[in-house]
């Protein structure tokens, strides 16, 4: 028998030994709520002197100073006097929690992972891992603020490219103007002038673009014919970008009349951003933008595809984000998908892209009628 206790005696010893190279505390909690066993780690965690100052009193008390339950326990719904944890873990296995913690006045970020201990089938126990993740968090937190501030760099950079164009193009025509006023031939001075209007209404969409996405409007819709609203975005387009859509074709699949409930200008500066898209993707080259209206039972189905090469299977997910832009170059706000994408929630539709074949096609999907409230 002597033996037989000094064998367990020192099997507890090893697991102790085991548990107090753990650096993260372990706790062994029974159906009572009353610690049961902990690591070494535990004590300077709780700031408890030794292990028998845990041991049977309540985990919510020696772990979080609290005088119940703690109320992100999975077992906070189990009363002290039931045998077990069944209730609580039917159907489970281990369960995580992610709590705030104030220790020596400083908050911090914990992990709570509870393994349950069975025993005849029943779950008689739980052990409780408690990670510190506040160092993480602070480097989750502080990457993402280097992320947004890269974000902001590269749309406020986007921004100044895109109006120094325009800018510079009426600096340099008004320029001219000036040196010629007095030799100048009303046909050429009324040349220059569309010039500088051409432009302004540049900048102008640049600055739209960007109050659009920081300050969207209430949507007011009126019954318009979409087929209408394609033109004229394909008419501002060619207009505004007269080289860059030199050599392209253009195939409009709808007629006059494809009427529905939406708001045309909004609409509009949709299909100008994605026709400005495939332009851009072309980049002064020949090529072809499909347009195709489809009318069912209850939705408008837009299609708009161009064969500019496609996008890359890994930037799929990324388009309609906020400042992204495949332009290796960084020219562009990196704002016109993401404001397509807005426009068409807005209307309680859905757009959606594939690509394939060299080609990008995108879908948007709007209801004939919108939803009351909207």
């Amino acid at each position: 028998m002597s033996s037989l206790m000094e064998n367990l005696h020192e099997r507890a010893e090893e697991l102790q030994a085991i548990l107090d190279g753990i650096t993260e505390p372990l706790v062994l909690i029974d159906s009572g709520f009353r610690v049961r066993r902990v690591n070494k780690a535990t004590l300077e965690f709780s700031s408890e002197p030794d292990f028998p100052s845990t041991l049977g009193r309540k985990c919510y008390e020696v772990l979080y100073n609290r005088s119940a339950v703690c109320p992100y326990c999975p077992m906070k719904d189990h009363h002290e006097n039931e045998p077990d944890f069944d209730a609580q873990f039917e159907g489970k296995g281990e369960v995580g929690r992610e709590i705030f913690h104030v220790a020596n006045n400083q908050k911090e970020t914990l992990y709570l992972d509870f393994f349950p201990i069975r025993k005849d089938g029943s779950i008689v126990s739980i052990v409780e891992k408690i990670s510190n993740i506040t160092r993480i968090k602070e480097k989750e937190e502080e990457n993402l603020r280097i992320r947004n501030l890269a974000s902001l760099g590269i749309f406020i950079s986007g921004v100044a490219h895109e109006l120094n164009n325009p800018l510079t193009g009426m600096s340099l025509t008004l320029q001219n103007l000036m040196n010629n006023l007095s030799s100048m031939d009303p046909t050429f001075f009324r040349k220059r002038l569309e010039m500088i209007k051409e432009d302004l209404t540049r900048a102008a969409m640049i600055v739209l673009d960007v109050i659009s996405f920081a300050k969207p409007d209430k949507l007011v819709t009126t019954n318009a014919d979409i087929h209408e609203t394609i033109m004229k975005a394909k008419d501002s387009v060619t207009w505004v970008y007269p080289v860059l859509s030199k050599n392209t074709e253009w195939e409009i699949l709808s007629e006059p009349g494809m009427t529905f409930q939406f708001n045309p200008v909004k609409m509009e500066r949709l299909f100008i951003n994605l026709f400005k898209n495939s332009l851009q993707a072309y980049d002064y080259g020949e090529g072809k933008i499909k347009v195709e209206v489809r009318r069912t039972r209850n939705m408008m189905h837009i299609f708009v595809e161009d064969t500019a090469g496609g996008i890359p299977e890994d930037m799929l997910d990324k388009i309609f984000s906020p400042f992204f832009s495949k332009n290796k170059s960084g020219i562009g706000t990196g704002l016109g998908l993401s404001i397509c994408h807005s426009i068409v929630r807005e209307h309680s539709g859905e757009l959606t892209v594939r690509s394939y074949d060299r080609r990008t096609r995108f879908k948007i999907s709007l209801p004939l009628v919108q939803p009351k409230g909207n």
